[in-house]
């Protein structure tokens, strides 16, 4: 869902342009304290924020960014802009913000990987050296292939080579 805060009278024709190009429901917040009571309810993919509602000297920009979660904050002036050009903006800050998202998904995965990838080698090895332990109980021997199945299967699924 998108936050269209402004107090515009293009503000409703701003919203149906908005839903119409990313096919996201848009709300209009037409005051900062209406914005920060939704912004604290909901949590919205983005916040387009009017900048003439705002005053740059009170802590009003400060609240929205912080009560804004994870929604993309995106400034822009409704007096001087078409809503075309605000599709538009708003349109790209949501692309930069999904790419931006997938990065650190990547970075995080591959980082997990390598980690379970440095420990399941670990209970690999430490498995094979208790299988050649002599004289081992067979149940303790069964349950350490099983073990090592499983270890198996996680390292399969991680996409790790033997």
């Amino acid at each position: 869902m998108i936050l269209l805060i402004t107090n515009s009278t293009h503000g409703q024709e701003c919203a149906t342009t908005l839903l119409a190009a990313t096919r996201i429901k848009t709300e209009i917040a037409r005051e900062v304290r209406t914005a920060l009571a939704r912004l604290r309810e909901q949590e919205f993919d983005a916040v387009v924020i009017d900048e003439s509602l705002l005053d740059p000297t009170a802590k009003t920009v400060d609240m929205l960014v912080k009560y804004s979660g994870r929604a993309v904050p995106i400034y822009l002036n409704l007096a001087v802009s078409r809503k075309e050009r605000v599709a538009r903006d708003v349109q790209a800050a949501l692309r930069r913000a999904e790419q931006e998202r997938q990065l650190v998904r990547h970075a995080a995965e591959f980082d997990l990987r390598g980690e379970l990838k440095d420990e399941l080698t670990g209970i690999l090895l430490s498995i094979q050296q208790a299988l050649e332990t002599p004289a081992l109980p067979a149940a303790a021997e069964v349950k350490l292939q099983t073990v090592g199945q499983m270890a198996d299967k996680i390292r399969e699924r991680l996409g790790v080579a033997a």
